[in-house]
């Protein structure tokens, strides 16, 4: 399928149930997780709905997020998200046997939209990882977002600032259009540790264990060595 009737056709879909859609908006409380509100909530919001980041809100997301198997629902990250800056809190969640894996992870679902936003200030994920690369520290790092087994999903205008780990993984999916990306991950004091950050987990050239995955316009992440 081309790549502007793939994801005019997922958006298609999506609209389609908009006589039944619903709209959770993550509520955010200051110096405290904003993560448990999210995953109460989701239950009641895993098929034919969007589930919104407000803009103008910074959230805490200071444990990891799993959502259900979703269905005609938009993820879209419109506020500021950041993760803990203590390198030993995130060391204790990611060893732990409870860790699903990345710090946003997709179990699976159809019709999935991962959408940030256009606003320059606005719609970052923040990883704090200028305190890992400064402390060359690479035990028990926190991956990022696991956009695992789903059929025809976009990912859009997502920003990262500093990620700590790979950034998005896309094992068991299909039919995925990713777009308009931005990864900065420039150190402010040249310390880098790692050789290399990508925008989708890539094996040999081309996105592994994933079937007809189309990726533009979402330039190699920066670095300054």
């Amino acid at each position: 399928m081309a790549p502007f009737s793939r994801i005019a056709s997922i958006i298609a879909i999506v609209s389609s149930a908009a006589s039944a859609w619903k709209t959770f908006t993550v509520p955010h409380t200051d110096g405290q997780d904003d993560t448990p509100a999210l995953m109460a909530a989701l239950p009641d919001y895993t098929s034919d709905s969007t589930i919104l980041f407000k803009k103008g809100m910074k959230y805490n997301i200071f444990t990891p997020v799993k959502f259900l198997v979703l269905n005609n629902v938009e993820v879209r990250i419109e506020g500021n998200l950041t993760y803990p800056a203590d390198i030993p809190t995130i060391q204790a969640i990611v060893g732990s046997s409870s860790f699903p894996g990345s710090w946003f992870t997709f179990t699976g679902g159809n019709n999935v939209i991962l959408r940030g936003s256009q606003d320059p200030e606005w719609g970052w994920v923040d990883g704090q990882g200028q305190a890992w690369w400064d402390a060359q520290q690479q035990v028990n790092r926190p991956h990022g977002c696991a956009f695992s087994k789903i059929n025809n999903g976009v990912i859009w205008d997502m920003k990262l600032w500093k990620p700590i780990a790979w950034n998005f993984a896309t094992s068991g999916a299909s039919n995925i259009h990713a777009f308009n990306n931005k990864i900065v991950a420039v150190s402010d004091t040249k310390s880098f540790p790692f050789t290399y950050f990508v925008a989708l987990e890539r094996k040999g050239g081309s996105v592994a264990d994933v079937q007809d995955v189309l990726i533009e316009n979402t330039p190699a992440p920066r670095y300054l060595i």
